[in-house]
């Protein structure tokens, strides 16, 4: 009996839960759901005319690199050619002077092509936070063109296409000039066509 009355003192009370707890979980549902998406903040979205100011500085970057490759491309071969002693011994059949030459100018059109690519990695080394907002508007702007640009079979010698892919495009006022001469084209093409038959 001493050992039933001891057993019921020390169990735990089992708690009382309140009414409004035990409906289905809705107030669970509520606070995770909630907290789950608390850290997450929207994403940051570019305007048109932030988009256009990032894309002008990353186009001169690209630029202002190319300069110092494609001289260096050259400057590395030249220099490379004029260490090398003088063999008049033909180098595939050709003229060394010649071979020499075309190595040169080769190295130099590397270094010309390797601009951009070399000048677009500094460029996002620099603007990190920029990098994936830029890919998103790139897409986004690049559907626009490739919506709103005109047919290709409309363009003649006489009604040439301004701006094919857009890339003169520097800022929203500019990207309105370029949609009235897509449809200028548009209504000058249907309006002449077939006038030559």
């Amino acid at each position: 009996m001493a050992f039933k009355f001891a057993s019921k003192l020390l169990k735990t009370p089992t708690p009382i839960i309140p009414k409004v707890l035990q409906k289905p979980s809705i107030y669970l549902q509520y606070y995770t759901t909630n907290n789950n998406n608390y850290p997450s903040k929207q994403e940051k979205k570019l305007t048109w005319n932030e988009y256009f100011a990032l894309r002008r500085k990353r186009r001169l970057t690209e630029r202002f690199v190319t300069v110092p490759t494609t001289i260096g491309g050259f400057g590395f071969s030249f220099a490379y050619v004029a260490s090398r002693e003088f063999d008049p011994t033909p180098i595939l059949g050709q003229d060394p002077f010649l071979i020499y030459g075309i190595g040169t100018i080769v190295c130099g059109v590397t270094g010309l092509l390797m601009g951009p690519v070399i000048g677009s990695s500094i460029w996002k080394l620099f603007h990190r936070k920029q990098v994936k907002l830029m890919e998103q508007c790139d897409r986004e702007f690049y559907k626009h063109v490739k919506k709103n640009r005109a047919d290709p079979s409309l363009h003649s010698l006489r009604n040439p296409a301004p701006d094919y892919y857009g890339e003169k495009v520097k800022s929203v006022a500019d990207y309105r000039k370029w949609l009235r001469k897509q449809r200028e084209i548009v209504r000058k093409g249907t309006f002449h066509l077939g006038e030559e038959n």
